[in-house]
């Protein structure tokens, strides 16, 4: 498996595999890079099923959340599969009194306006100061939900991804901010 699925455990049976084994052979077999992708694949449609429980995504998320996060970059042919099973804190969700991660890019995309054609995130040392950066009230006064990161691994991860469903993510920090057609509070 992949090495961001290090938390599965398994045996895989194929009768494909060559009787004379080494680790070079096995390294480079075709049988070996097919069986790779396959239970990979069969790893990420059980998580996502997983999904379909709240409670118990919850607690697989606190658990293995930033390691699943490792995939992103990790595993270009499976990108789109894992950023659909990414948690993470927003803006609203912190306004509801949440700091956990429920939200994901399709509930974000969702909630999002249509003329909204980016997704927003902000990257912070802490939990702390993503939620009170000064550079979420632009953001806030156009109503706009910003994804909030601030593991270690989020800036990695963000570095690798430039779009989902067709909205590019924009940093909060980003000098040239284009927010659009969006409305703001004030205009309303």
């Amino acid at each position: 498996l992949p090495n961001y699925l290090r938390f599965i455990k398994g045996l895989v049976d194929t009768n494909d595999l060559p009787l004379n084994v080494s680790r070079e052979i096995l390294q480079e077999s075709r049988v070996t890079t097919k069986l790779k992708k396959a239970v990979a694949r069969r790893a990420l449609d059980m998580i996502s099923k997983l999904q379909d429980d709240k409670d118990k995504y919850r607690t697989f998320w606190t658990q293995f959340g930033r390691v699943l996060k490792e995939g992103v970059v990790e595993d270009p042919a499976n990108r789109d599969e894992i950023l659909k099973l990414l948690r993470f804190a927003t803006t609203k969700s912190i306004e509801d009194g949440s700091n956990e991660a429920t939200v994901s890019l399709e509930q974000y995309l969702e909630r999002a306006p249509k003329e909204q054609k980016k997704i927003y995130f902000l990257i912070a040392g802490s939990y702390e100061a993503a939620k009170n950066s000064p550079y979420l009230e632009q953001l806030k006064k156009k109503n706009v939900e910003v994804i909030l990161l601030w593991d270690r691994i989020d800036e990695w991860m963000m570095n690798a991804v430039t779009e989902f469903k067709d909205h590019g993510f924009v940093s909060a920090t980003a000098a040239d901010l284009e927010l659009g057609d969006l409305k703001g509070s004030e205009e309303k």
